[in-house]
C-alpha cells in the first residue's frame, strides 16, 4: 500500500534524487504539493504527483532526418 502523502525527503529517497531537487520543483510550482502547516511550511507530495511531473515535462525525441549520400561522405570527400 502506498502512502497518500510523502515528504520531499521520502520522495527523494524513493527516487534516488537529492532532496534539494525535489524542494526546487516544489518552490517553482512544477511538482504538485500541499502544505500541512500555516505559512507555506512542511510541504507534502500527493501520490501520483511525480508521475504527472514526468509525463508533463518529458521532451519527446525527434525522428532524425534521412541523410543524403553527399552528407555521409563528410567535407573531405
Amino acid at each position: 500500500m502506498t502512502k497518500p502523502l510523502e515528504t520531499p525527503k521520502e520522495l527523494a529517497e524513493r527516487l534516488g534524487l537529492p532532496v534539494t531537487n525535489i524542494r526546487y520543483l516544489i518552490r517553482e510550482d512544477m511538482l504538485d504539493h500541499i502544505y500541512t502547516a500555516p505559512g507555506q511550511r512542511n510541504p507534502k507530495i500527493p501520490s501520483g504527483a511525480w508521475e504527472k511531473y514526468v509525463s508533463q515535462f518529458t521532451v519527446k525525441a525527434l525522428k532524425p532526418e534521412p541523410r543524403r549520400a553527399s552528407q555521409e561522405m563528410g567535407p573531405d570527400k
